[in-house]
């Protein structure tokens, strides 16, 4: 299920053999480096002890003791680490939460740490990392350290008790960022506000005849000031937006195996196979097949 490629020993990539588990806690108590990869999960970070270096989007950022963060599905990352540190790490498929995920996302701050700034890491190469105060540090940790404790005993009802954690610990996320992070000004913030539906409208229609027009109206505003804003709040233009949502979810699609490179297209609301393969490459280095390849998805 997860793309592997990483070689440290401590710091396996491979998805757990039990392919039914949707959310997975571990906790890595080493000094060795880990090398640049990527996986299909969302995947949170706690830094409780020790410092390193995280390098993302050819940038470094110093990590220290209460930093957090959430790292996306398919972004490239790395850890240099020369001294003992424990970090732990909640990985897990948003299916894991199911429509509580879509409620999540609909609070303002949660909104802002999962959707807007992931787009602000494209156009300026940074992200943001929230750092905990002592006892918020070990309030996130205990949520861990119980999500750990449920999932080694496996009692009845394990899978509810891990998910109700997940959830108190993305709520607290979001207020944290809501405290700790200000995106930009006011106007700004009033510009984001306006762009919230149109998009959670992309993020569920992507795969349909999308007309910027519409898209527009949906937010009374002209096309012209639309994209003006869209680019002014996300970095990027509101058709490459769409396109990026289409190439993530093609990258999960062409984990199917009984679906051509065509039919992988056209379920992303994209009918000329050739447009396709030119985005995906763009975004992601290679080619559909390349990628299938090199995955050894056949």
């Amino acid at each position: 299920m997860a793309d592997n490629q990483n070689d440290n020993k401590w710091f396996e990539w491979s998805w757990p053999a039990d392919q039914n588990r949707l959310i997975d806690i571990r906790v890595f108590h080493d000094n060795q480096s880990v090398t640049s990869h990527a996986h299909d999960f969302v995947e949170i970070v706690l830094v409780a002890k020790g410092s390193c270096t995280h390098r993302y989007h050819n940038t470094e950022i110093r990590l220290i003791p209460g930093d957090l963060f959430v790292v996306l599905p398919h972004e490239t990352h790395a850890y240099e680490i020369n001294e003992d540190v424990i970090i732990y790490n909640c990985i897990f498929y948003d299916q894991a939460l199911k429509d509580d995920w879509d409620n999540l996302r609909q609070i303002g701050g949660i909104f802002d740490m999962l959707v807007v700034e992931p787009l602000y890491r494209i156009e300026s190469s940074t992200q943001e990392i929230m750092h905990l105060k002592p006892t918020e540090l070990t309030f996130v940790e205990n949520i861990m350290i119980k999500m750990l404790e449920e999932q080694k005993e496996c009692l009845a009802g394990y899978v509810c008790a891990q998910k109700a954690y997940l959830i108190l610990l993305i709520t607290f996320m979001g207020r944290i960022w809501v405290k700790q992070v200000n995106l930009d000004t006011q106007e700004h913030i009033g510009k984001r506000d306006l762009l919230v539906e149109a998009i959670r409208h992309l993020d569920a229609n992507f795969e349909s005849d999308l007309q910027i027009a519409d898209l527009a109206m949906k937010v009374f505003m002209s096309p012209q000031r639309f994209r003006k804003v869209f680019k002014d709040v996300t970095g990027m233009n509101p058709l490459d937006y769409i396109n990026a949502i289409r190439i993530n979810q093609a990258i999960d699609l062409l984990n199917d195996n009984s679906l051509s490179i065509s039919e992988v297209s056209q379920r992303i609301g994209i009918l000329d196979t050739n447009y396709f393969s030119r985005l995906f490459k763009i975004r992601i280095g290679s080619t559909p097949s390349e990628y299938r390849k090199k995955h050894q998805i056949t």
